[in-house]
C-alpha cells in the first residue's frame, strides 16, 4: 500500500517563508519611502524653481516684489493689489485664518503671520503662474507654498523698499519655520536650509530667493535657493 500523499506545508516551513516575506518587505520598505521623499524633494524643487522664474518676470513687469501679511497696509495693498487700490481685489491684505495644520508642524505662529498665510497668486494684469496652485509636498494637500516678503527700516508705502521675496516648503521632516530667521532655538539670524547630505529626513526647508538686494537677503537665506 503505498504512502499517502502529502497534502500541505508544516507550522515550520509555513513560518520559516512568513519570516522570510517580513525580511523582504524589511529590506524594501525603507528604499521604496527613502524614493517617495526623494521625489517630494525633486518635485517641491521644480516647484520652487517655476514660482522663482514667474516672480522673477512680476519684477520685470512692475520694478517690485510684492508684500507678505507681515507688512503694512499701504505696502500691501500697493503691492498685491497694483493698480486696483482695493485692499481685497484681487489679492485679501489680511491673511486667512488657518482652520487646520495640514499634517505639518509650525514653529512661528499661524496666526495672521506665516504658517498657513497664501501669498497672492502671480496672475495680474499679465498671468505669469498660478502660484497659489502649489502645495507644500509634505503637507495634506492643504498647505501652500509658503511666501515671505522683506523690507528695509525705511517707512513709507514704496514697493521698492521690499528687497526680498522667499518661497518656502516644509521639507522632509515636516517642521515648517526653519526658513525664519528667528525660529525658536535659533542664534545664527539665518534661515536653516534642509541639506541632503545629512539623509533625506534631515530638517530644515527647502526655499528659494528672488532678491532686489543680494547682499541684504544673504544675511538671511544662505545660499538663496536650497540644494
Amino acid at each position: 500500500m503505498c504512502a499517502g500523499k502529502r497534502k500541505g506545508f508544516t507550522l515550520i516551513e509555513l513560518l520559516i517563508v512568513i519570516a522570510i516575506v517580513l525580511i523582504l518587505i524589511a529590506i524594501a520598505l525603507p528604499n521604496f519611502l527613502e524614493a517617495q521623499e526623494r521625489a517630494r524633494v525633486a518635485r517641491a524643487k521644480g516647484n520652487l524653481r517655476s514660482i522663482a522664474t514667474a516672480e522673477h518676470e512680476h519684477l520685470v513687469q512692475y520694478n517690485f516684489l510684492y508684500s507678505d501679511y507681515n507688512d503694512q497696509l499701504d505696502l500691501r495693498i500697493t503691492t498685491r493689489n497694483k493698480s486696483t487700490g482695493s485692499p481685497d481685489i484681487p489679492c485679501p491684505t489680511d491673511a486667512p485664518e488657518p482652520t487646520n495644520t495640514g499634517g505639518l508642524t509650525f514653529l512661528v505662529s499661524q496666526k495672521g503671520n506665516y504658517g498657513l498665510a497664501i501669498h497672492c497668486p502671480l496672475t495680474t494684469p499679465i498671468r505669469f503662474i498660478d502660484a497659489g496652485a502649489f502645495i507644500d509636498p509634505w503637507s495634506d494637500g492643504t498647505v501652500p507654498i509658503g511666501y515671505d516678503s522683506r523690507r528695509t527700516t525705511t517707512v513709507g508705502d514704496d514697493p521698492k523698499i521690499i528687497f526680498l521675496g522667499s518661497y518656502f516648503v516644509s521639507g522632509p521632516d515636516r517642521i515648517a519655520g526653519h526658513w525664519y530667521r528667528a525660529y525658536p532655538g535659533n542664534t545664527t539670524g539665518k534661515a536653516l536650509a534642509y541639506n541632503p547630505t545629512n539623509g533625506t529626513h534631515s530638517i530644515g526647508e527647502l526655499w528659494t530667493v528672488v532678491p532686489i538686494n543680494t547682499t541684504l537677503a544673504k544675511l538671511e537665506y544662505e545660499p538663496l535657493t536650497s540644494n
